[in-house]
């Protein structure tokens, strides 16, 4: 082993220097395309581990989609958000992660944002304490399926948690607790930092808006069995200042049930909102939204086909002070099948009814293909044996939450 120690050596530094040029790449105006094109390097021990294993890994995702439709949505194809995700352990507790997207915007070019970036030093199993840029863990979908299409069955996030929610604050910048106790099942999270901004579906990037901190609570279940079982509450909460309205307390209160496995899939969540004015006279509302989404992946032969259903609900209010006058409200159901034709890359084709703002049913067909690339020199493998390489782990009902 001595003897391959140069050998080895060569090759993080070559893997480095491409990871380092691919940032720079990333972090120029119009790189979202070149994006698409990257490999998962994974820079680890002598047998190429992935993960977090000792150095840094690099891993990466791409999408592209087609529409049509009657509603007022633009047809034909588009380029969807590209990501890029980067772990360095640091010691045997200490690690950080970031993840940094490049999204097509109407009119102007690619817009890249960090999404993630946090510190995190492991004690054990039962105390995991971080600080930096999260998505808000409330909720299930928020915290387990991040960037990156190909993690998720269907083609897009619900609404009621999409990107740039009003409902469900997306991002979050403070510090985190959580862990799990031993081999009972329930993990906890807390965490507290800076709330909304004064435009409310930004998160407090430059700060805490009125210096008022925001916290979130959340509990869950995850007992050992067939179907992957997972069920938790969180709650939220925080004083929004928005830039037009009222001053208003908001609390969240947040649960769901899961069952993580493919076959079936099953995820139902519930998200209710209060804005309670904290300084003026005036009339407080609620806001809700939910969606509950079932999949099942065939066996045998044909367990590459996952058909899936989701319905969906939001409702704010009239009299919510916070939520009332953005035009919330939506009804969706859709349908469809998911493809994972390589290890790597799924399609999916999906058909859509909804209605936003009571103006009317919309349908439309939504096609899209979504991938994420490895370098066999990584110890990634083609996925021969019905899927079972280094990224079954990651497929959508086996993500980590």
């Amino acid at each position: 082993m001595q003897g391959l120690k140069p050998s080895v050596d060569s090759y993080r530094r070559r893997f480095l220097r491409r990871g380092l040029r691919f940032l720079r790449l990333f972090t120029a105006g119009k790189a979202g395309l070149l994006a698409a094109s990257l490999l998962v390097v994974s820079v680890g021990d002598a047998q190429g581990s992935y993960g977090l294993g000792d150095g840094i890994s690099v891993l990466g995702f791409g999408e592209i989609d087609y529409r049509q439709g009657d509603g007022s949505g633009l047809d034909g194809f588009l380029i969807g958000q590209t990501v890029l995700q980067l772990t360095a352990r640091l010691d045997d507790r200490l690690s950080f992660f970031t993840e940094m997207t490049a999204t097509a915007k109407q009119g102007q070019d690619f817009e890249f944002e960090i999404e993630r970036a946090f510190l995190r030093y492991d004690f054990s199993d039962r105390y995991k304490l971080s600080v930096g840029r999260y998505h808000l863990p409330l909720g299930y979908w928020n915290a387990s399926f991040h960037h990156g299409t190909w993690l998720q069955t269907t083609v897009a996030r619900p609404q009621v948690v999409k990107f740039g929610s009003n409902v469900v604050p997306i991002h979050f910048n403070g510090i985190l607790l959580e862990g799990s106790f031993l081999n009972s099942g329930f993990g906890y999270r807390a965490g507290i930092g800076n709330g909304r901004s004064s435009e409310i579906n930004d998160p407090g990037d430059f700060g805490d808006t009125n210096n008022n901190t925001a916290w979130l609570i959340s509990g869950s279940y995850r007992p050992v069995g067939r179907y992957m079982m997972n069920v938790g509450f969180s709650i939220y909460g925080d004083k929004a200042s928005p830039a037009v309205g009222p001053e208003v307390d908001e609390i969240i209160y947040s649960g769901y049930f899961v069952l993580r496995g493919e076959s079936p899939e099953v995820i139902v969540e519930y998200h209710y909102a209060t804005h309670d004015r904290t300084n003026t006279i005036g009339l407080n509302g609620d806001t809700e939204g939910g969606y509950a989404q079932i999949a099942y992946r065939f066996p045998g032969d044909n367990d590459k086909f996952k058909p899936y259903f989701r319905a969906e609900r939001v409702r704010a209010d009239n009299d919510d002070a916070l939520l009332g006058g953005l035009g919330l409200d939506y009804d969706g159901i859709l349908a469809g099948l998911r493809w994972d034709f390589s290890s790597v890359a799924a399609i999916k084709a999906e058909y859509r009814n909804e209605e936003f703002n009571n103006a009317g049913k919309e349908n439309s067909v939504w096609l899209q293909i979504s991938f994420v690339l490895g370098s066999p020199m990584s110890g990634f493998r083609s996925a021969s044996d019905n899927n079972r390489n280094i990224f079954a782990s990651l497929r959508p009902g086996n993500v980590n939450d």
